[in-house]
């Protein structure tokens, strides 16, 4: 459980921030699988962590979710907070970036691929510098999306004794339930205004990231 919990950290995101609002963009309601590898070296040793969960993205009302059986995430832009609910416990945190759906504009692709081969599946691939530069978290790395409807294909992120792969599989439109964003009450407390005060110097670097996905 604790190292779900700390992958569920870890996973911002899919942090989906930009400053434009031209170019790719993202539809704004698709929910998809994430595949998430994470290897990190501590003392000399290598730790490679998996994991697998469902992701739901609402542009429309700025709410993110990402859950399996034994934890969910929610992302709430409204409020810019967010809330991990896991083994009968709430963990806030607030956001500090925005939730935008399309690619800035000088985010351009270094290359494109063809995934497969022969009527395999293109992708345009992305600087994480230049997609995601105002996070604050340092990273570096690629992002890959198919540019027939701007969908997100997979992600490199590359920090300090760390390299993650991110995959998202399964895409599809629309949002099919959308009680997945609703935040229990126990066990998170009612009185966000409160909490957020208390959280102003609390700011927490999330995985995956969209453009600045999720």
């Amino acid at each position: 459980m604790l190292k779900l919990v700390a992958i569920a950290i870890l996973l911002g995101g899919c942090s989906v921030v930009v400053e434009a609002e031209e170019g790719c963009c993202m539809p704004t309601q698709w929910e998809s699988i994430i595949g998430f590898q994470n290897a990190t070296v501590k003392d000399g040793k290598l730790d490679v962590t998996s994991a697998g969960m469902m992701t739901s993205y609402d542009f429309d009302n700025k709410k993110v979710a990402y859950y399996a059986d034994t934890f969910r995430r929610v992302q709430d832009y409204n409020k810019m907070m967010e809330y991990i609910i896991a083994g009968g416990l709430c963990y806030p945190s607030k956001l500090y970036v925005t939730l935008r759906n399309c690619m800035p504009d000088n985010a351009t692709a270094i290359a494109s691929l063809e995934m497969g081969g022969p009527k395999g599946v293109m992708i345009d691939v992305y600087d994480m510098e230049k997609v995601a530069p105002k996070t604050g978290q340092g990273l570096q790395g690629t992002m890959s999306i198919n540019p027939k409807g701007c969908i997100p294909f997979s992600e490199t992120l590359i920090a300090e004794d760390s390299y993650a792969f991110i995959a998202f599989m399964n895409v599809t439109s629309g949002i099919k339930d959308p009680s997945v964003f609703d935040v229990p009450s126990p066990p998170c407390p009612k009185d966000t205004d409160y909490m957020m005060n208390s959280l102003q110097e609390e700011l927490v670097k999330h995985w995956p990231v969209l453009p600045s996905l999720l």
